[in-house]
C-alpha cells in the first residue's frame, strides 16, 4: 500500500494531538532513549526507530528526522495506516537490527556510541542495497524509503509544503466509493 498524502496528514493529526513521549538524553552516547511505549512501538522499538532516523537524517543547518517528528509520525502511521504483514515486518526487522547488532559489537545497540551506532547502520544500508534479497534488508530498504518520505513531505522540511484543506474522514460507505466512481475522480 503506498503512503499518500491523505494518510500522511491525517497521521500528523495524531502527532500535533500526541503528548510527548517521556524520555532521556544519554548525553555520552548522544542517543534519546525513551521510557514508555509509543502507540505502536514498544519504547525500546521506538528508541530504535528514533534513533535510526536520526542518524540517517541528523539536524544540521537544516531540520533532520528529529525536528520534523519523523518518529512519532511513522509510529502513528503503523496504526493508522500499516496493515498487519507491515505491522509484522516491521517489529520482526527491530529485533534482527538488535540482534544483529549485538553480534557485530558483543553489546546492546544502545548502549553503543554514536559512532559505532552509525557504523553500524551504513553497514546495513551497504549490504542491503548490493544484492541482499533477504527479509531484513527487504524491511531496512521499506523503512528508510518511510523515514525519508515522512521527513521529505513535513512543513519543516519541504519549503514547498501545501497543506490541503478539509477534514480527513476515514473509511467510506459503498454508496460513497460508487459516487466518486460516477464522477471519475479515481
Amino acid at each position: 500500500m503506498e503512503i499518500n498524502r491523505r494518510i500522511f496528514l491525517g497521521s500528523m493529526l495524531y502527532v500535533v494531538s500526541a503528548s510527548v513521549l517521556p524520555s532521556q538524553l544519554r548525553k555520552a552516547l548522544q542517543l534519546t532513549v525513551f521510557e514508555s511505549d509509543a502507540v505502536f512501538f514498544n519504547a525500546e522499538q521506538f528508541t530504535l526507530v528514533f534513533d535510526i532516523a536520526d542518524i540517517m537524517i541528523p539536524s544540521t543547518d537544516t531540520p533532520g528526522c528529529v525536528d520534523s517528528h519523523t518518529a512519532q509520525v511513522l509510529d502513528e502511521l503503523m496504526i493508522s495506516w500499516a496493515g498487519p504483514s507491515t505491522q509484522q515486518q516491521f517489529t520482526l526487522f527491530l529485533s534482527k537490527f538488535l540482534q544483529q547488532a549485538k553480534s557485530a559489537f558483543n553489546a546492546n545497540y544502545l548502549s553503543l556510541s554514536k559512532e559505532k551506532r552509525q557504523a553500524f547502520i551504513e553497514q546495513i544500508d551497504e549490504t542491503a542495497f548490493e544484492t541482499d534479497k533477504s527479509d531484513f534488508s527487504v524491511a531496512y530498504k521499506r523503512l528508510k524509503a518511510l523515514i525519508f518520505h515522512v521527513h521529505y513531505s513535513s512543513e519543516i522540511a519541504n519549503p514547498n509544503f501545501f497543506l490541503v484543506p478539509g477534514g480527513y474522514r476515514g473509511s467510506l460507505t459503498q454508496d460513497e466509493l460508487n459516487v466518486i466512481y460516477e464522477r471519475k475522480y479515481l
